[in-house]
C-alpha cells in the first residue's frame, strides 16, 4: 500500500467530490419540467394567462394578438398564501398556439408572471404540491451532504495521510476520488514510523450520516444507469 500524504489539494478534491454526489442525488427531485400538451401543462399555462387578465377580465380575448403580450416563454414565480416564494418556473410557448397575455407584457419577451398557490386547482395544483416536496427532498439532501463535506474537511485535516484515515474510518473511501485510491492500493516500502490514531467520536464524525448519503447517492446512479 503506497503512502498518500494529506495535502489541501486532496481535502479540496474530497470535498468537491461530495458536492457531485449531492448534485447527483437531488436529480431525480429537479424535474420541474412542463411538457407541452400535457394535462399539467394545458392547467398551469391558462391560470398564468389568467392571472395576467386578473384586472379586466372581460377583455380576454376581445383584442388582437398584436395588441397583448405574446411571448416565446414566461417566467413563472409561484407563491404560496402567506406570498413567500414556493418555487420558480419556465412556461414555454406552442408555435401553434402562441400564449396571449394582457397588453402590459406587450414588450416584454420573457416576461415574469407571479402567481398564488390558490389560483391553481385539479392537476395544477397537484403538480405544485409535488414541487413542494420534491423541493423539501432536495433541501434535505443537500443539507445532508453539507454535514458530510464538513465532517471529512475536519476528519482528513487531523490525518497527516490518506492511509491512516482510511485505516481508521473505511467509510470514508465512498468519497474519496478514483485516482487517489488508486494510489493508495499501489505497493510500496511499509513505512517504520506508524501515525498517530485520531478518535472519530472525539471530531464528532458520524459515521452512519457519512453511510447514508453515500447510499443515496448510490441508489440513484444505479437506478439512472439501469
Amino acid at each position: 500500500m503506497a503512502y498518500v500524504r494529506r495535502t489541501d489539494t486532496l481535502i479540496d478534491a474530497i470535498k468537491t467530490n461530495v458536492r457531485t454526489m449531492s448534485a447527483t442525488a437531488q436529480e431525480p427531485y429537479a424535474n420541474d419540467t412542463l411538457k407541452i400538451g400535457t394535462p399539467v401543462y394545458d392547467a398551469i399555462r391558462k391560470a398564468v394567462v389568467d392571472k395576467t387578465w386578473e384586472a379586466a377580465p372581460n377583455t380576454q380575448g376581445t383584442l388582437p394578438d398584436e395588441w397583448c403580450g405574446t411571448p416565446r416563454r414566461v417566467d413563472v414565480h409561484l407563491n404560496n398564501s402567506d406570498g413567500n416564494r414556493m418555487k420558480s418556473f419556465v412556461v414555454e410557448a406552442n408555435e401553434v398556439d402562441p400564449i396571449v397575455l394582457s397588453p402590459q407584457y406587450a414588450n416584454a419577451s420573457y416576461p415574469d408572471v407571479y402567481i398564488n398557490y390558490a389560483d391553481l386547482s385539479g392537476a395544477s395544483r397537484d403538480w405544485a404540491d409535488a414541487l413542494a416536496s420534491d423541493h423539501a427532498k432536495r433541501s434535505e439532501i443537500r443539507d445532508q451532504f453539507l454535514v458530510v463535506e464538513s465532517q471529512l474537511g475536519t476528519f482528513m485535516r487531523n490525518h497527516a495521510s490518506l492511509n491512516a484515515a482510511l485505516t481508521e474510518m473505511p467509510e470514508l473511501e465512498m468519497y474519496v476520488p478514483a485516482k487517489y485510491m488508486a494510489k493508495v492500493h499501489m505497493k510500496s516500502e511499509p513505512r517504520t514510523k506508524a501515525e498517530r490514531p485520531t478518535n472519530v467520536q472525539d471530531l464528532n464524525i458520524d459515521v452512519d450520516a457519512l453511510a447514508a448519503a453515500a447510499i443515496t447517492h448510490r441508489m440513484v446512479t444505479a437506478s439512472g444507469a439501469s
